[in-house]
């Protein structure tokens, strides 16, 4: 038996350096809500879509490059995009930077 799924792939545009995850979140948002509308049950974001591409900028700092990384998902400022999408009844995907732990040493990955 097949299944119809409307899908939508969310261009973002740029996000710059001093955007907050606040912010993004919110465009993230209206993105959803915009998808939604036209039907969409699913929606793409893209690669990093919580922060500017960060690994353009020349950045010696671990600390400074660590602000980029999510350390859980949802987070306290993700949340309210997860509660967006069950609240439509529409699935996601969202590439993220993502910080964890193992063996006691930070791991970075491209999620």
């Amino acid at each position: 038996m097949s299944r119809k799924l409307k899908a939508s792939v969310a261009q973002l545009g740029p996000i710059h350096l001093a955007d907050s995850r606040r912010q993004v979140i919110k465009r993230l948002m209206a993105l959803m809500r915009e998808a939604h509308a036209a039907g969409a049950r699913f929606v793409v974001f893209p690669e990093l879509a919580l922060t500017t591409f960060f690994p353009r900028y020349w950045m010696t700092d671990q600390k400074e490059i660590d602000r980029f990384f999510e350390r859980e998902m949802p987070g306290p400022e993700t949340r309210p995009l997860f509660d967006l999408a069950a609240e439509l009844g529409v699935g996601f995907y969202l590439g993220y930077a993502e910080l964890t732990q193992e063996k006691g040493q930070p791991r970075r990955y491209n999620t």
